[in-house]
């Protein structure tokens, strides 16, 4: 039996790309590559140059935006505290300005009731001296007209006298004059003038007040000359309305009486015209 040989088939060769070709595709890869690569890397050393060169650039951005919001919200607080120390230097003001005008107004309320007790003890001061017055006055007048006659006009000086009484004491007096007191002085043709030293004013209330005064008075008759120098006249007297009226009157005596007659000699003041006599 004839062995037949068989020859194992070859592998065929895979043919190879042209080296030109292959060359230049690996070439054209790999320089895209190496160009890609190199432009990434210049980007990229660009961008890290960049950001050593400013590396907090974004940051001081932020900070410089955030700078400027902190000075403006500085500021819009600054004013807004303007606005409050306005407001509160506002509110302050009234406040103010209501307490000087509270003190102004307790002030002229405390000059107003101090000027007003001023006029009314003033006034009241004025009213006791005006009460005083008017009872001088009176007992004055009356030791005038009491020691003052005429004897060819005794109606008139008895009313005098009438007129500044009381109704008491007019009573008692017109009983004395009528009486006796009128015959004599028209018998001895007596004058009598007087004239009122001083007044001495004791307590003045309720509608009553006391007084002294001391008179100087000559009574010129036929029987002589008699003068009474310091006589005291204690009087009582009584408000009636305005008006004061003696009540009660009452001789305390004098100081120096004498009496001369016609001659001019010296007699005993006993002797002589009789002078209207005080309520007994």
């Amino acid at each position: 039996m004839t062995r037949t040989g068989t020859t194992k088939p070859t592998k065929p060769e895979t043919p190879e790309a042209p080296d030109t070709d292959t060359s230049a595709d690996t070439d054209t890869s790999a320089d895209t590559d190496t160009s890609a690569e190199a432009d990434a890397g210049a980007a990229e050393t660009s961008e890290t140059k960049s950001a050593k060169a400013k590396p907090d650039e974004p940051e001081e951005s932020g900070k410089t935006e955030e700078s400027g919001e902190t000075k403006a919200d500085e500021a819009e607080a600054q004013k807004v505290g303007e606005r409050g120390t306005g407001r509160r230097a506002w509110a302050r003001a009234p406040a103010r300005a209501g307490l000087v005008k509270a003190t102004i107004a307790v002030a002229l309320v405390g000059s107003v009731i101090t000027a007003g007790l001023q006029w009314y003890q003033a006034d009241r001061a004025a009213e006791r001296d005006a009460e005083r017055q008017r009872v001088r006055t009176s007992a004055a007048e009356f030791g005038e007209a009491l020691l003052s006659y005429d004897h060819t006009k005794l109606q008139e000086a008895r009313n005098r006298v009438l007129g500044l009484a009381s109704d008491d004491f007019a009573k008692t007096y017109d009983e004395a004059f009528t009486g006796g007191l009128e015959g004599v002085i028209t018998k001895l043709k007596a004058d009598a003038t007087a004239t009122v030293r001083s007044v001495y004013l004791g307590e003045i209330e309720s509608g009553t007040a006391k007084a002294v005064v001391v008179m100087d008075s000559e009574v010129k008759s036929t029987s002589g000359t008699r003068r009474v120098l310091g006589s005291y006249l204690d009087m009582r007297l009584t408000r009636r309305g305005e008006e004061w009226k003696v009540t009660e009157v009452t001789s305390v005596g004098s100081a120096n009486e004498t009496m001369t007659d016609p001659k001019g000699e010296q007699k005993k003041p006993d002797s002589g015209a009789p002078s209207p006599a005080p309520s007994p």
